[in-house]
């Protein structure tokens, strides 16, 4: 009876640990197993805060460096979309940088100033500069804006490669045309144009690009589909480098109003 009882307590010891084994055997194995090494070079987690990127719909206004998925990356180098408090002169942009040249000039504390979210420069005569951002060669260039009116010794324009008022690479409008220029030690020289018809009050958004020795521009009313063409493609290798912003030539009587500038890496690849 005893040798009976004992092995039946022995059968019921055996088919215990069976089913144990069975029910954690793969958690088991799974703890027992060593994690992948990872390949050289290769890292689990990054973080990146500069430089400050944005993402748009591919083939939208804001220049890209890569596409994936149908979508556009642009690496910012400044940007002021206006949107603060009424005051005197330009001040600091919405991305914390500060306005240069004249637009954060004391004395000029009666022509620039910010409005309902808008830029304006006013109560002038002659060419007034506001500079944005980093020096830099490869670069974009997109600023929305209009003249109150235009006519002669008037136009509104974007600078790049601006080392100061007599270095500088210009495209603007002047009501009939779009015109590229440039200055080198205060010798302003034509370098392209084309017809271009332009009216007082409407916004326009102006574009333009420099990439090692070639320029781009090309403008669009604010309201309308950016177009896919470049208006003038122009070669000149005289300046390799600078600041961006905006530049006007004014009349007494004429108001700009300025509601977003955007400079951006131009890329070399596309």
């Amino acid at each position: 009876m005893k040798l009976r009882t004992a092995s039946i307590l022995v059968m019921a010891l055996i088919m215990t640990i069976g089913l144990a084994s069975g029910i954690f055997a793969q958690a088991i194995q799974h703890a027992l197993t060593p994690l992948p090494a990872l390949k050289h070079g290769a890292v689990q987690q990054t973080t990146s805060i500069h430089p400050q990127t944005l993402t748009t719909p591919k083939g939208g206004n804001v220049p890209g460096q890569t596409s994936t998925a149908g979508t556009t990356t642009a690496i910012i180098l400044a940007q002021d979309t206006f949107q603060r408090t009424d005051q005197q002169l330009w001040g600091n942009a919405s991305d914390g940088r500060t306005w240069e040249s004249d637009a954060n000039n004391q004395h000029n504390a009666n022509i620039f100033s910010i409005m309902h979210g808008t830029g304006i420069i006013m109560n002038a005569q002659g060419t007034l500069n506001a500079i944005l951002g980093p020096a830099i060669s490869n670069i974009d260039v997109v600023v929305s804006g209009s003249t109150s009116q235009f006519g002669q010794q008037v136009n509104f324009g974007a600078v790049l490669r601006w080392t100061d008022g007599n270095n500088w690479y210009k495209a603007f409008i002047d009501g009939s045309n779009l015109v590229v220029l440039k200055r080198v030690k205060g010798v302003t020289t034509q370098l392209g144009v084309i017809p271009f018809s332009a009216q007082g009050g409407v916004s326009y958004t102006l574009r333009f690009r420099a990439i090692g020795a070639t320029l781009f521009a090309k403008v669009w009313p604010t309201n309308t589909a950016e177009p896919t063409a470049w208006m003038l493609t122009l070669t000149d290798t005289t300046l390799t480098t600078g600041q961006a912003g905006v530049r006007v030539l004014l009349q007494n009587t004429v108001v700009v109003h300025v509601t977003a500038l955007v400079e951006t890496m131009a890329n070399p690849m596309g």
